[in-house]
């Protein structure tokens, strides 16, 4: 299990790797992560090529998908297909604690470097 921490001005969030592109013959990258701290609001972004899931297990994350916003809460999940333009964030002051899934798993370790 491998760690990548954020150590941003404000950010003090924390990715576990629970699977690696390695470990799942390139299917799957699957991560929990930890927002201790309110994101900015984050710009949407597309994923040509990858399905992303996201499950809230602690407190809320805030989502917007194909222009519509949303709160997700512990136990919700939602599905992003490939190539819709979307954005998820924490803006819960508690922080969250969420599961994310990229299929296939292609670049999403690199993603998670450059951004945290």
């Amino acid at each position: 299990m491998e760690t990548i921490m954020a150590e941003r001005r404000l950010a003090r969030d924390r990715v576990i790797v629970l699977v690696s592109a390695e470990e799942s013959a390139g299917e799957l990258f699957r991560i929990e992560y930890i927002a201790r701290d309110i994101s900015p609001v984050p710009r949407d972004h597309i994923h040509i090529q990858q399905e992303e899931r996201v499950e809230v297990i602690e407190g809320t994350l805030r989502c917007r998908v194909a222009g519509i916003e949303s709160v997700l809460g512990p136990g919700e999940r939602i599905v992003i297909p490939r190539g819709i333009p979307h954005a998820v964030w924490n803006d819960d002051r508690r922080g969250s604690r969420s599961i994310g899934e990229y299929r296939p798993a292609m670049n999403a370790r690199a993603m998670f470097r450059q951004y945290i």
